[in-house]
């Protein structure tokens, strides 16, 4: 099932002792994602080194990664079997074209 609101798919996100694993609907498919630890850091700024506040950092700014991984989608030649990474590269992409977006809307 999948949530209006977001376009996300109706599961839950679990580590895996590396990052953090998600769904995310894309083109009425379920596309699987994933993002470290590290990353999410970066992306709320607080601390997040355990299992439980891995999972919380990643629920405060999902909405964000959503994005960040649906603009990567985009850019995709092919279909991959591999999930979408989300790097610290992508969010440095992602919050350049938030600005330019903004810029322009001005």
């Amino acid at each position: 099932m999948t949530d209006k609101r977001t376009g996300s798919a109706d599961t839950a996100a679990r580590w895996d002792g590396r990052r953090v694993l998600f769904v995310l609907q894309h083109d009425a498919q379920a596309v699987p994602c994933a993002i470290s630890p590290g990353v999410l850091r970066e992306l709320t700024s607080r601390r997040c080194f355990k299992r439980e506040e891995v999972l919380q950092c990643f629920t405060a700014v999902r909405a964000q990664v959503e994005a960040i991984a649906k603009g990567k989608l985009q850019r995709r030649v092919a279909p991959s079997p591999m999930p979408v990474t989300i790097w610290s590269t992508d969010v440095e992409d992602y919050g350049a074209a938030s600005s330019e977006s903004e810029g322009l809307a001005r």
